[in-house]
């Protein structure tokens, strides 16, 4: 159900034999940053939130939303056309996508309907979500966005007995700094897009399943999983956009792989540790 935002709206649509209507895209970025646009002609300044929607952004194309009786995951791909003038955090728009601006934004798609002097007479969510899988294509910057019921697509129940901790490393049950755990670094020469040269010298396999995050150049921002660590030598998951500067900086985060062991010799934090790593192996008589 679409519930109108004003009375007026409602007397509008009963009593007018004709429409404008436009669209009002919102990204949430997890940064906190608040992306608005609108397919309007015109800028739109919309009464029930207070907020501006510019034309001057880039081009956006949806599919159709589509309303079903019952619970079920809908999608809406979005296609984002930008011009060299549309940015996120001071970078291109479709460069800042490609480096994860984007992932895990929230989306919410309005529609509101105007007066001849293109004042907003009311509207109605008409759509909203978060953002999934991203594909950059040139220019244009293609988003599934998956329905908020996405949300509830999770095994129960939720505490398995196991014998890898139940915990995901830095989040509240574990209780680890994420902070106090990071260690800077630069990159050296030799350094690809996949493997990062620098000075780290910790133990081998210290930052393995771990990640790193750079915080200076053109890759500022952009993290990647570490796959595997030697002393100087820090290899990635999956590869960057380009090879960093040398004298770029980054932290880098140590990983863990759940045990009970690299709970208590690398981190100290057994009283979190949420595994049960005495179960019984399975076994088979005859």
């Amino acid at each position: 159900m679409k519930t109108p935002s004003s009375p007026a709206l409602i007397e509008h649509l009963q009593t007018s034999q004709q429409f404008r209507m436009a669209d009002l895209f919102t990204f949430t970025l997890v940064s906190g940053e608040v992306l608005r646009y609108t397919s309007w002609d015109r800028d739109v300044f919309y009464q029930k939130d207070s907020n501006l929607y510019l034309s001057l952004g880039p081009l956006i194309e949806r599919t159709a939303v589509r309303t079903v009786i019952g619970v079920e995951v809908d999608t809406m791909d979005v296609s984002v056309h930008p011009s060299p003038g549309d940015q996120i955090n001071g970078r291109g728009f479709a460069a800042a996508a490609a480096r994860g601006a984007l992932d895990g934004a929230e989306f919410l798609l309005e529609r509101v309907f105007l007066d001849d002097a293109s004042v907003v007479i009311g509207g109605y969510t008409n759509f909203c979500g978060l953002v999934g899988d991203i594909d950059i294509v040139r220019s244009t910057v293609q988003a599934r966005i998956d329905s908020y019921l996405s949300l509830l697509n999770v095994n129960l129940p939720r505490n398995l007995y196991q014998p890898a901790c139940l915990h995901t490393l830095y989040d509240a049950g574990c209780a680890v700094s994420r902070a106090a755990n990071g260690v800077a670094g630069a990159v050296a020469s030799g350094t690809t897009t996949t493997l990062i040269k620098c000075g780290l010298a910790q133990d081998s396999a210290y930052f393995n399943l771990g990640y790193i995050r750079f915080d200076s150049g053109d890759l500022a921002g952009t993290r990647r999983t570490v796959k595997s660590y030697t002393p100087g030598n820090v290899r990635l998951l999956t590869p960057l956009p380009f090879a960093p500067a040398i004298g770029d900086t980054f932290t880098a985060y140590p990983g863990c792989d759940k045990t009970q062991a690299t709970c208590t010799a690398k981190f100290s934090n057994l009283a979190n540790f949420r595994g049960m790593p005495y179960v019984p192996v399975p076994e088979t008589t005859r």
